[in-house]
């Protein structure tokens, strides 16, 4: 593996290059990476109950609310891929806008978001097909959330070592299947209302109740957004990735934005807003009840749409969090035995193995200790919350500090300073409501978790420092193409924060 080429005797800089498969996938696969890591019918349907428990009839509009705020936080993340194409994604952004040691504590809040997930997800598909099948047939397999992650977690690492091309051809499928099939529902809600009729009631302010409830509800359409920047992690296997990977994330972010914000609305009205007291405490998904109620049978395809996602989502998290790890490795920043790729396929290896192994271990562990729906909500509902906010602020820093001091020329003061600045207000915000009061067991346990992972990455960096393990800091923040120490050399004459 030969990560950084060796310059040539005329005294050339070493160049950053890549082994994996540059050229793979073009706009639309890494559209798709970013569609499916926003997982649309999890987003649409999963947490319904939660958020109309604590917004209500206003949940559709702590919905746009979200979408307006993650469009903002995609401008920002447009502004570092127009000019720096990595797998690295945030921790090659924050390394070169901020510091090395920055950008090192983002990518490891990385992994308490993206590695973590895809274990909890399975087994939440596992727990809500078990629950439905006892429910409608009176069967009783409570063993399915396990079996979906020692089955799923597999499938996923297959198809990621054959190659990235695949793995987003199948993406291409499902996603689509899936986001047709909730858009359906949606509309269908809409045409089709419950008690209460059709209105507009989910969009006027008046109905917001407290607004540490609406906050909470906001945080829950963040988690529902998540994924929107997972198409930045493969721009070097995109063609064209200055251009290809910004526009894949704007369209995502407003695509499935509006996705939400109607299929949201759907349910609410189909469900009947003058009998929206009874969503929360219904004993199934609402968007399966509706499926029931419009489709009869036909409900087992919102199950195979939620099967689609699942597999979806996973492999976007699988493609994220193993190429974070490639260009972290490779840079030195990580066991370089996780930089190793296939020969032939271009897929960083190691990397998928290692994923499959967490995706069962947390998986399993977590669902046996809090149940597979509790797991769900803590991992995937709040720490993901927390650690995205901080992935998100950091990401403002440096892009507020990239172009003042990098490319002064280029300075925006909209984009480069108000919109970083009012995303990572409303991002504090969010966080400081969502614990505003602290959620009942187990969901309590989500700043502790988030917190002691920061401490420990922390702890990591004190100790490559001590024992001057840092040689990783001089290309961190290197992209694809650049040579080893330009961003370094850049710095000179405006240096970083933190040095």
């Amino acid at each position: 593996m030969a990560d950084v080429v060796a310059g040539r005797s005329g005294g050339e800089p070493a160049a950053v290059t890549t082994d994996l498969k540059q050229g793979a996938i073009g706009l639309v696969g890494a559209l798709m990476q970013a569609i499916t890591g926003m997982g649309p019918i999890f987003a649409a349907l999963f947490f319904t109950q939660e958020v109309v428990g604590i917004a209500g009839v206003t949940a559709p509009l702590a919905y746009l609310l979200g979408v307006i705020i993650v469009v903002m936080l995609g401008s920002t993340l447009v502004q570092f891929t127009k000019h720096m194409p990595s797998a690295g994604s945030y921790y090659t952004f924050v390394s070169r806008g901020l510091n090395g040691r920055l950008g090192f504590l983002t990518a490891w809040m990385n992994f308490v978001y993206m590695p973590v997930v895809q274990g909890p997800i399975m087994g939440y598909f596992g727990a809500v097909l078990s629950s439905e099948l006892k429910a409608n047939y009176n069967v009783n397999l409570p063993w399915l959330w396990w079996v979906a992650i020692l089955v799923g977690a597999p499938l996923i690492a297959l198809l990621a070592y054959f190659g990235i091309a695949i793995s987003v051809r199948v993406m291409v499928i499902t996603g689509l299947f899936e986001i047709l099939l909730v858009w359906v529902l949606g509309i269908w809600g809409l045409a089709s209302p419950g008690r209460g009729g059709f209105n507009f009631e989910s969009f006027n302010p008046v109905h917001i109740g407290t607004a540490s409830a609406f906050a909470l509800a906001i945080a829950f359409s963040f988690q529902g957004m998540d994924g929107w920047e997972f198409a930045a992690p493969l721009a070097e296997e995109t063609s064209n990735p200055r251009k290809n990977i910004p526009r894949a994330t704007m369209i995502a972010i407003v695509g499935l934005g509006v996705f939400l914000v109607v299929t949201y609305w759907g349910q609410v009205v189909g469900w009947g807003t003058a009998n929206l007291a009874a969503l929360p405490k219904s004993a199934q998904v609402p968007g399966l009840v509706l499926a029931h109620r419009y489709w009869g049978f036909g409900w087992i395809f919102v199950m195979v749409a939620f099967l689609s996602s699942t597999f979806a989502v996973s492999q976007s998290l699988n493609n994220v969090s193993t190429r974070i790890w490639y260009r972290m490795a490779a840079g030195g920043a990580a066991p370089h035995w996780l930089a190793k790729v296939h020969p032939t396929r271009r897929t960083p290896v190691n990397a998928i193995w290692l994923q499959m192994v967490l995706s069962i271990v947390i998986g399993i562990v977590a669902g046996l200790f809090l149940g597979p729906d509790n797991s769900f909500f803590l991992i995937v509902g709040l720490v993901v919350v927390l650690a995205v906010v901080y992935i998100y602020i950091m990401g403002n820093a440096a892009v507020a500090a990239y172009y003042w001091r990098q490319r002064r020329d280029e300075f925006n003061p909209i984009l480069h300073a108000a919109i970083p600045l009012f995303t990572t207000a409303a991002l504090l915000y969010v966080a400081i409501e969502t614990f505003n009061p602290m959620p009942a067991y187990p969901l309590n346990l989500a700043p502790y978790i988030a917190g002691a992972w920061l401490l420990a990455g922390i702890v990591i960096l004190v100790i490559m420092w001590q024992r001057g393990n840092e040689r990783w800091l001089a290309n961190a923040g290197a992209s694809l193409g650049e040579s080893v120490g330009e961003g370094r050399a850049e710095e000179a004459s405006h240096p970083t924060i933190g040095g």
